[in-house]
């Protein structure tokens, strides 16, 4: 057997999973399992952006490889797929380990993503409907949906030419400003609203939980390589959006603060589906994950205001919350053999704090060291409450599963 190409095609089956958005756990184990289905053990780590694999052949000779992995956004197709590969090799290993690594080729070829007009539309959809989430007034959802889709087209531009990821927000952020700031000359709009909705586009606030749920399972090196990135990003559209309303004001008058609009709360968790509808093209999400994504965006957000309206606690909400949608997931997970990611990434939208992160930035910039701190903590403690809700599900699943098939194991 030719064990540098085994370990060429496991390698690449992980590092396409981490490249489109894959937890890192589910990479690992991954290439764990391909590496088991040629009864070999291999030693596997990996971070973001790069993926280790290791292991000895029965001559004792060591095999290893270091593959670098590209930075990009979540591409829930993409995973899926990939998942769904890796399953097929694991159940059925190919005699030629060199099949694996062109089964992955083939598999990435074969993917596909959203045309422009299909994500900026969606951009549009997404913001408007999150700016009403945040108790925005339509005209604040108009200009907020407007420059949501601004900041969308500025990423899209920017990652054609391949630009620093801080330099690309940082400048879609300031150009989606701009943008909000013009309808907001006429009085009639507030920016501050108006931007609400229009940086969720921008946000890393799943990127934010993802670096407490890394953490909390003791995977500190990836946890702080996400939360880094987090910081960095909010740092980024925080400088974008202050530079472009500092500019803006210099020519003419922009309101903020306003009076937030009050609307009924089965009205909000329609807003929560429908903004979670709006993102789905730019997640690659497809046929019937996209409604039940969005479904599970609703349920959150419906167990959050029950559980705050009976504890009055943000953050037992914001963990009930994560439960539900964890639940969800999984369920959703199984009836359609495909991983909880798939759900999580868009269910997860209308209770990550990245809007959180945004304010405790900008206080920041604005020398508010006070309301820094205040923000920065409360964002903290809403991230660890949803990633504890997110691990008590996964654990309470795990658990369930190894006590399932040390049952049928018992029985045969």
């Amino acid at each position: 057997m030719d064990y540098d190409l085994l370990l060429e095609g496991c390698c690449e089956a992980g590092v396409q999973l981490l490249r489109h958005g894959a937890e890192i756990y589910r990479a690992e184990d991954t290439v764990r399992r391909l590496l088991a289905a040629y009864h070999i053990q291999g030693d596997v780590f990996a971070i973001p952006n790069c993926l280790i694999v290791s292991f000895r052949d029965p001559e004792g000779r060591i095999h290893t490889r270091l593959r670098r992995v590209p930075l990009s956004s979540t591409d829930v197709d993409g995973i899926e797929r990939f998942n769904a590969l890796s399953r097929r090799l694991c159940a059925n290993p190919p005699a030629d380990p060199g099949e694996i690594l062109r089964e992955c080729q083939a598999e990435e070829q074969d993917l596909k993503s959203f045309p422009w007009h299909v994500n900026l539309t969606g951009y549009f959809i997404g913001a408007f409907f999150f700016t009403l989430f945040f108790d925005g007034g339509i005209l604040e959802a108009f200009t907020g949906g407007f420059a949501g889709m601004v900041a969308g087209l500025m990423l899209m531009i920017l990652d054609r030419y391949h630009t620093n990821f801080f330099v690309a927000t940082m400048v879609s952020a300031a150009v989606s400003t701009i943008a909000a700031s013009i309808p907001c000359s006429t009085g009639l709009v507030t920016i501050d609203t108006a931007m609400a909705g229009a940086i969720m586009v921008l946000v890393p606030g799943l990127v934010f939980t993802n670096f407490m749920s890394n953490l909390l399972t003791t995977d500190v090196v990836s946890g702080l390589s996400t939360f880094v990135r987090a910081i960095l990003t909010a740092v980024a559209i925080a400088l974008g959006t202050g530079c472009a309303i500092t500019f803006c004001r210099l020519f003419w008058s922009i309101p903020s603060g306003g009076a937030p609009q009050d609307y009924a709360p089965a009205l909000t968790v329609f807003f929560a589906f429908l903004a979670c509808l709006g993102f789905c093209p730019a997640f690659n999400v497809r046929n019937h994950a996209t409604l039940l994504s969005c479904t599970g965006g609703a349920i959150g957000w419906l167990a959050y205001l029950v559980c705050q309206g009976a504890m009055h606690s943000i953050f037992l909400g914001n963990y009930a919350a994560a439960v539900a949608v964890a639940i969800w997931s999984q369920i959703m997970a199984r009836v359609r053999h495909c991983p909880a990611t798939s759900f999580l990434v868009i269910s997860m939208l209308p209770l990550v704090p990245g809007l959180t992160i945004y304010q405790a930035m900008d206080y920041s910039l604005r020398g508010d060291t006070q309301s820094f701190f205040d923000t920065f903590f409360r964002c903290f403690g809403i991230a660890g409450c949803l990633a504890i809700g997110l691990l008590t599900v996964t654990t309470a699943v795990s658990v369930l599963h190894h006590i399932h098939a040390r049952m049928r194991h018992e029985k045969v």
